[in-house]
């Protein structure tokens, strides 16, 4: 989930230099080699994240650009192996005669590459039959978000992924038959969704297909006889192809759903409950216990929930109900007939329009606000564009961050199909862009001693963290103009605090779905299937948002405390990004050095 500004230099002066900077001691020459020669190894292991990453032919890091990532036993084996090999040559510096920038990026690189083995174990536990970011997902977005095409030879890799397609489809197969013979199962509501999104993808023509009109849109610097045949090709790949190997693979589903059970967690598995540890502390970075989540998780939807009662109090919305009654009551006032166009946009043919152009409002108004709080300003700015047609069904606004050759712009999508009411815009937008994962994201890309590999993670307990403790410092610096958008504020935290509830509910106390339906009922006003379902097939995520909030604000706190008169908000913030996402245990320790330098 990243453009660097900065031009990349293949030459680094034989990484002697960063950025300039030369470097005296062997061993910091040897590091920031080292540094550079693991990336450059990864995405030839992975040219998929290469394409996300947005790395130019002028960029002098090489990758197979029509290759796909390989699911192998062999291939899966090649990224362990160049993890260890990596984790020993780390080992092997000596830290006292490397920099302090260097030594921090060291010990981000060090957790990376041992949670990544400590996974190893695991490796079959993660469901390959996702409806989030399943096979089927993850090509269709590298070829139409990620795959860019400025000549022949980008169009025919193109074409060259699309032949590769089927045996992708076929390696994931292979991967679905090893989890089955250990009893490894997604529940079968989700099988049977990734079922009816592949027979979707049937029901349309070749020359109708999603995959074939964005390869002919993004063919205009090609010219007019030379796209036809290569649209031929397109045409002819789908059908013959493609089509035969998704005809297969959903046959393949079928026998899964026939075995699959509707048993929602992951305790389930084989080793469930220690795997779901693994998952939390994968992607929150914090070193919690399911129990710890769990009970967290619960004091914090308490605390908020008292919070927003006594707003509704001053409303006139108050009595001995439960919470989510007293906020569907709370809506219902919204959509009286004296209100509704208060908070709601209405229908007009240029209603779409309107609700993009006041979010490009809100994120230019904002830009001007931010030396309030931060002393660095990005020079990547952020666009706001509808989501693309193919993904509204699902539902999601999101963020997606600018390529590393500058060519795919950062652009905040919202969804036309589901569109926010007016009140909760300001707190989605924070999150999101500025001064949320835009503003941190684009810092981390334009710092001056960016390292190619840290663009390659997305740690979540910091990444979402931030976002979530943007929201709150939005609140506490008076962005939010009236109790309304306070509400939503507090709604937006709560929500997060509610789904630690869930995710540890699922995974670790062993609820049903029906159980973990009702509980979002009873403590946000309304449940969803679709948010649940995408609980069930990411373990642990959920959890990151409000974990990596909390830890941010506490060490704000201390920093406080222990600087007193010297503290300044600026700085902190500062601190807390120029080092790009942190495992949270990390970002302790620079908070730490943070506070007792002179």
């Amino acid at each position: 989930m990243k453009k660097a500004i900065l031009v990349i230099s293949v030459s680094l002066t034989l990484f002697n230099l960063v950025l300039g900077q030369p470097f005296e001691n062997p061993d910091s020459v040897k590091i920031e080699k080292m540094f550079d020669n693991y990336f450059r190894e990864f995405i030839k292991l992975n040219p998929e994240e290469a394409s996300q990453l947005g790395l130019s032919r002028k960029s002098g890091y090489d990758y197979n650009r029509d290759g796909l990532n390989d699911l192998s036993d062999g291939g899966i084996k090649a990224n362990y192996n160049l993890a260890k090999k990596y984790l020993d040559r780390l080992a092997k510096i000596d830290k006292a005669g490397i920099t302090r920038s260097q030594r921090i990026d060291a010990t981000i690189l060090k957790w990376l590459l041992g949670i990544q083995l400590e996974g190893e174990k695991y490796v079959d536990h993660r469901y390959y039959i996702d409806h989030l970011t399943g096979v089927h997902s993850q090509i269709t977005n590298l070829l139409t978000e990620y795959h860019t095409i400025d000549g022949l030879q980008d169009a025919s890799d193109y074409l060259q992924r699309l032949e590769k397609y089927p045996l992708r489809l076929k390696q994931t197969m292979m991967r679905i038959n090893t989890q089955e013979k250990k009893g490894i199962y997604p529940p079968v509501y989700i099988i049977d969704r990734v079922k009816s999104q592949m027979e979707d993808f049937l029901k349309v023509q070749p020359d109708s297909n999603l995959l074939y009109l964005n390869f002919k849109q993004k063919l205009t610097p090609i010219d007019s006889v030379t796209a036809e045949r290569l649209c031929k090709k397109a045409r002819q790949t789908l059908k013959e192809k493609i089509y035969p190997a998704y005809a297969e693979f959903i046959q393949r589903l079928k026998l899964s759903s026939s075995k699959a059970d509707s048993l929602a967690g992951v305790w389930k598995l084989p080793y469930g409950e220690k795997y779901y540890g693994y998952c939390l502390k994968l992607l929150t970075t914090s070193s919690l216990t399911p129990e710890q989540v769990y009970q967290l998780g619960q004091d914090e939807v308490r605390s908020l929930q008292e919070q927003i009662r006594l707003l509704l109090d001053s409303l006139g919305i108050r009595g001995d109900k439960t919470y989510g009654e007293l906020i569907r009551e709370y809506w219902a006032l919204w959509n009286n007939s004296e209100n509704r166009d208060k908070f709601y946009y209405p229908d007009a043919p240029d209603r779409n329009q309107i609700i993009l152009s006041d979010y490009q409002s809100l994120i230019d108004s904002t830009w001007k606000r931010l030396p309030e709080l931060f002393s660095y300003l990005p020079r990547t700015k952020v666009l706001v564009l509808p989501v693309p047609k193919f993904k509204e069904a699902g539902g999601l606004t999101y963020y997606e961050p600018a390529s590393l050759d500058g060519k795919r712009k950062a652009v905040f999508y919202i969804n036309m199909m589901q569109p926010l009411a007016k009140p909760n815009m300001r707190s989605l937008t924070y999150h999101e862009t500025i001064p949320g994962h835009h503003y941190q994201i684009a810092v981390q890309q334009e710092l001056t001693q960016n390292r190619m590999f840290k663009n390659l993670w997305f740690l979540a307990g910091f990444g979402e963290g931030w976002a979530m403790y943007v929201e709150d410092l939005a609140k506490e610096s008076g962005w939010l103009p009236d109790i309304y958008s306070r509400v939503a504020e507090l709604n937006s935290q709560l929500f997060r605090a509610v789904r630690i509830v869930l995710d540890a509910g699922i995974h670790y106390k062993k609820w049903t779905k029906e159980q973990a339906m009702g509980y979002m009922q009873d403590n946000l006003g309304w449940s969803s299937s679709d948010e649940i379902d995408r609980y069930l097939v990411w373990p642990g995520q959920a959890c990151s948002y409000t974990l990596g909030k909390l830890k941010i604000m506490q060490l704000r706190e201390k920093a406080k405390k222990e600087l007193g008169s010297k503290f300044n908000i600026k700085d902190f913030h500062m601190k807390v990004l120029e080092n790009g996402s942190l495992p949270l245990e990390i970002l302790v320790e620079v908070v730490d050095d943070y506070i007792k330098s002179p």
